[in-house]
């Protein structure tokens, strides 16, 4: 008769200790395989729990190459309230002929009285208590043996678990912290793409970044960090809301690293003159402005027109696209250039001083490569000194 080992829980999130009490578990031959079987909706849980199908996801990631370990997904797919009665009832039904173990702390024995209809449970399964070394054993000797005299099946099994809990690992993660040693690096990977634990703002940041990981090489993900950080520190110098200036930030790049092609594609929405659908350079504010709308899940218009004008410039900037635009220009990762610390000073002491200088250093950079500014640059720069010797200049490359 296969011993099949049941251990349930929320899983909010699967950790390293689970692994380790499961093979536990194994390595004691009181089971021969591990069933994970994670709640949907647990009668005494709510606060803070994750989505089932995101907490089944990671126990699936999280048992990926352990032989002996299987999920099962008896009580995620049932709707409700669920009670462990009801589940070995159906499990029974499924596997017959194979006996069920379920697998508990010695605080889950000593609250066992409160499962429902457990006069029944313990003929439907058997027990295997993992236990601290140094538990009070004589005190659990004697709550096992109660519970054998009712007629349950109980094993003792000592374990030294490890220090780890989900609530430990939700604060971590809300907290900004790593949680690389505490979980699967799968499971890890999975929570920060699906921005799960943290708060709204941290959680949608999360999931952005994971994103752009994937999407830039790592020079431009170093140089998107770096204007976010930028953007933060020259919005709160100048007044401005910190979030939306760090947000634009993060995303004024994030279709730098497309083909000019796939630019082009996720731009169609938007109205393209030649001269932007021939340089990457240009092009990427504007593919960058849609995505982050439509792949990033941004709706703030004022932060989608910032990354749309972080290039170019326009004219009659806001406070916020001009911080964006010099931000680009000059975050630490940025390569030395003539200027750019008289640029950095400005940039603590004078938006449109530094704005009037930036464009000024676009316009020179453009002369000395015998290229011709683009008209969005051209009006952007009217607005601080009319130069009638530089309006038909058409395109710039920045």
């Amino acid at each position: 008769m296969l011993r099949i080992g049941l251990m349930g829980g929320s899983f909010n999130p699967v950790h390293e200790g689970h692994l380790h009490l499961a093979r536990a578990a194994l390595e004691s031959g009181c089971v021969d395989k591990v069933f994970f079987l994670p709640t949907g909706n647990p009668p005494h849980k709510s606060d803070g729990l994750a989505n089932q199908f995101d907490r089944l996801r990671m126990v699936e990631l999280a048992v990926q190459g352990e032989e002996k370990m299987e999920v099962c997904r008896e009580e995620i797919d049932r709707d409700g309230i669920i009670y462990t009665v009801d589940t070995l009832r159906r499990l029974l039904q499924k596997h017959r002929g194979q006996r069920f173990v379920y697998l508990i702390g010695a605080d889950t024995l000593r609250t066992l009285y409160t499962w429902r209809c457990v006069e029944e449970v313990i003929t439907l399964c058997d027990f295997l208590v993992l236990m601290r070394p140094g538990e009070q054993r004589e005190q659990m000797q004697r709550l096992m043996q109660a519970w054998r005299t009712r007629g349950a099946h109980i094993t003792a099994l000592t374990a030294e678990p490890m220090d780890i809990s989900s609530t430990q690992i939700r604060n971590r993660i809300s907290a900004g912290q790593t949680i690389d040693t505490l979980v699967p690096k799968a499971v890890a990977d999975y929570i920060r793409e699906r921005a799960l634990y943290g708060n709204e703002v941290e959680m949608k940041r999360e999931k952005i970044v994971y994103k752009l990981k994937k999407a830039l090489d790592a020079q431009r993900f170093a140089h998107t960090l770096g204007v976010e950080e930028t953007a933060r520190e020259m919005a709160r110098c100048f007044g401005e809301d910190e979030e939306r200036a760090a947000l634009a930030g993060l995303l004024h790049d994030c279709a730098k690293c497309l083909t000019l092609g796939q630019m082009v594609k996720a731009a169609k929405e938007v109205k393209l003159d030649p001269v932007m659908k021939e340089s990457k350079a240009l092009m990427h504010a504007v593919a960058g402005a849609c995505m982050a709308k439509n792949i990033y899940g941004v709706e703030d218009e004022a932060v989608l027109s910032c990354i749309r004008w972080h290039t170019t410039g326009r004219s009659g900037m806001t406070r916020l696209e001009k911080i964006i635009y010099l931000a680009d220009m000059i975050e630490p990762n940025r390569k030395p250039f003539d200027g750019l610390e008289e640029l950095r000073a400005l940039c603590r002491e004078d938006l449109d001083k530094a704005m009037h200088r930036a464009l000024l250093m676009s316009f020179e950079h453009v002369q000395r490569q015998g290229k011709t500014l683009h008209p969005d640059t051209l009006a952007a720069l009217e607005d601080y000194e009319p130069v009638s010797e530089i309006q038909n200049m058409t395109a710039i490359e920045k």
